[in-house]
């Protein structure tokens, strides 16, 4: 998709209390309010502010946008300092929407001031990761700490009173979890902050009690994977697969963790007794169709825009998965057109309609993010 549509959408007022989100008759009275095109590409990220006036997004173009979605006008558009695709982009709590944190699939993660000229702001870089760092998470009501994650399979934490930047190479100082495997999604319980949801490509959600962690920054690190680990969660029929999370978030009381997969469905996990119930399963005939061919399409790693159960093929993910992450992009796009071609034969039984894309969202209001364009329900 060559822009960005921010498509906001207003529903009946009496719909607004949340015990309706969940019922079929709220979906179906949504209504398109407007679109702004405010990013030349794909996007990728958006959040909300802490008071809901303005939305950060992050997009292929490598631009940091706030919008005000209410009189749909550009507050700010920030040249980020990345060189490849922004993922993941988040304002700091409490710093009056001044100070951003944001990853991209070069790994590199910026710590930005928009008040602060370019030059200053480029400054500020984690260079920490190695391969793509897939998601920023801050800490509720704090200013100064942060987290990411990434294909290196590290959960770092970051405090901004110790430092705005490093650039060390093979940097082990901030990691807080090493999972072994691609970390590809965080998120914080609202709740009870201390609790961490890490998504990983061998298809499990663990728990952690950030409490019982530490890193060698702070001279606590312990080095094994299970450490403050209070949960493992992995769907049984994916209990022998590497399937990616592609997206998880915690409920608003913290209860249960909706949990989305690369080339399959979505799970909610209840964190207490260890238990997840699918969401949407595929009928006799959809999983006679999953059996078949899947379609091809040109991608890139982290390329997870259309994700469902034809978006990812597995063996397309076997063979990602073998490849460096510091691999050129000219190389990984002669790789996949080489693939691509050679496959378009066995693809072309099966060629059937476009997945659904990935909900994400934040809070109320909440905006939903699709392959370039958001969702604003009210």
């Amino acid at each position: 998709m060559d822009r960005m549509e921010i498509e906001t959408v207003q529903h009946f007022k009496m719909c607004m209390s949340s015990v309706f989100t969940g019922r079929r008759e709220f979906v179906q009275r949504l209504k398109l309010e407007a679109t702004l095109n405010v990013h030349d590409g794909c996007v990728n990220t958006i959040s909300w502010n802490d008071t809901g006036e303005y939305i950060l997004s992050g997009s292929d173009d490598t631009f940091l946008v706030i919008t005000n979605p209410y009189n749909k006008k550009v507050k700010k558009s920030i040249r980020s300092g990345h060189r490849a695709n922004i993922f993941s982009a988040k304002f700091m709590p409490h710093t009056n929407d001044q100070e951003i944190v944001s990853c991209s699939g070069d790994g590199i993660i910026y710590y930005t001031h928009t008040e602060k000229s370019p030059d200053y702001n480029r400054q500020c870089q984690f260079t920490c990761h190695y391969g793509t760092a897939y998601e920023i998470m801050t800490v509720p009501n704090d200013p100064y700490t942060f987290l990411s994650c990434g294909e290196d399979g590290t959960v770092r934490w970051f405090d901004l009173r110790m430092k705005t930047s490093c650039t060390k190479e093979d940097c082990k100082d901030d990691i807080l979890i090493n999972c072994r495997r691609a970390a590809t999604s965080i998120s914080i319980s609202p709740l009870v902050p201390y609790y961490l949801a890490v998504g990983c490509s061998d298809s499990s959600v663990r728990i952690y009690d950030r409490r019982m962690l530490g890193t060698r920054a702070t001279g606590n690190y312990m080095g094994r994977g299970t450490t403050g680990m209070c949960v493992r969660f992995v769907p049984a029929h994916l209990s022998n697969k590497s399937c990616r999370v592609t997206s998880l978030c915690y409920s608003e009381d913290g209860q249960e963790v909706l949990v989305s997969y690369s080339s399959d469905y979505i799970y909610l996990f209840d964190p207490k007794d260890d238990q997840a119930r699918e969401l949407k399963g595929p009928s006799e005939e959809r999983r006679e169709e999953l059996r078949q061919p899947p379609v091809k399409r040109l991608r890139l790693r982290g390329d997870w825009s259309d994700t469902g159960p034809r978006a990812r093929p597995e063996s397309e993910r076997e063979r990602d998965g073998e490849q460096s992450p510091n691999v050129s992009l000219m190389q990984r796009m002669s790789d996949m057109l080489s693939r691509w071609f050679e496959e378009a034969s066995e693809a072309q039984s099966s060629r059937g309609t476009r997945p659904q894309t990935r909900p994400r969202g934040e809070k109320l209001p909440m905006w939903i993010s699709a392959n370039g364009a958001f969702t604003h329900i009210m």
